[in-house]
Parts: structure tokens; C-alpha cells; sequence
């Protein structure tokens, strides 16, 4: 059966999940890409850093964000949401990152995802990487849900 969202299976799925995708355009090129993230009820909240995909966000910050949990191909859930991509610094990229923290520990087996590495201030990165993270969320406006069940 198939069947849409409600409000509150939105919002856990949203909550639930750890990996989303980021849709985003601009001129003649389309790009999605996979992220980790944490959602606080209005906000996903991202690390990254430079590249295409902020370039293209700073360009045009509308962006979409997706999510699924699958089970099976009979069995899954996925949610679109659309919003505005918005870069975060000082205390608010602090406080963003501390969520995002807290939401990856129990998902952080590869060492690229240690909590050292991620942040503007992170010494681990800088050096290893040559760039700092990016802290990011994105304001969500709208959001959508489907559903196929056996």
C-alpha cells in the first residue's frame, strides 16, 4: 500500500535519520549529494567544506532535502522538504555543532567523522584535509512524506 506522511511521520523521519541528501542548483547544473546531519523540529543542521556543493548553495541557497528509510523495496519511507541553505559562524556555529555532535556520536565508526575533525576550529582538519568545516543549516519551509507499506 501506498500512502502519504502525516505530520508527525515527517517529523520522525526527520528526526530518526542521521544521512540525507541536499538538492541543489544553479545555472545549468543539478547536484545531490549525501550529508550527515541532525534536525532540531525546524532546522537541518550540516558540516561540510569547500567545494561544489557550497559554491552552488552560495550561489542560490533555495535548496531541497531528502531523506528515506527503507527496510525493503516493499517496505520504506521518504520525506522531501524544501528550504533556505544559510552558513552559520561564532556562537551560532558552536551551538549548531554541539547538536550535531551529539546526534552523530553513536554513528561515528570512520575516523573522518570524529567529533576533532569537524569545526572551524578543528586543528585534525585543517591539517589534514587543508580546509575548515563549513557549519550549515538549512530552514526548512516545506515538507512532503510517502510511505509504501506490505
Amino acid at each position: 500500500m501506498l500512502g502519504e506522511l502525516t505530520k508527525t511521520e515527517i517529523e520522525s523521519v526527520l528526526t530518526s535519520s542521521a544521512i540525507g541528501r541536499i538538492g541543489c542548483c544553479t545555472n545549468q547544473t543539478v547536484l545531490v549529494v549525501p550529508v550527515t546531519y541532525t534536525y532540531d523540529g525546524e532546522f537541518i543542521i550540516g558540516h561540510t567544506e569547500e567545494g561544489m556543493k557550497i559554491d552552488m548553495l552560495r550561489q542560490n541557497p533555495e535548496c531541497c532535502f531528502e531523506v528515506d528509510i527503507i527496510e525493503n523495496i516493499s517496505n520504506w519511507k521518504s520525506v522531501i522538504a524544501w528550504g533556505t541553505f544559510e552558513e552559520l559562524e561564532g556562537e551560532g556555529a558552536k551551538a549548531a555543532l554541539d547538536k550535531l555532535i551529539r546526534k552523530l556520536a553513536s554513528h561515528m565508526p570512520s575516523e573522518t567523522s570524529q567529533p576533532s575533525r569537524m569545526g572551524p576550529g578543528s586543528t585534525q582538519r585543517a591539517t589534514t584535509q587543508g580546509k575548515n568545516s563549513i557549519i550549515y543549516r538549512i530552514r526548512l519551509k516545506e515538507k512532503t512524506g510517502r510511505y509504501e507499506k506490505q
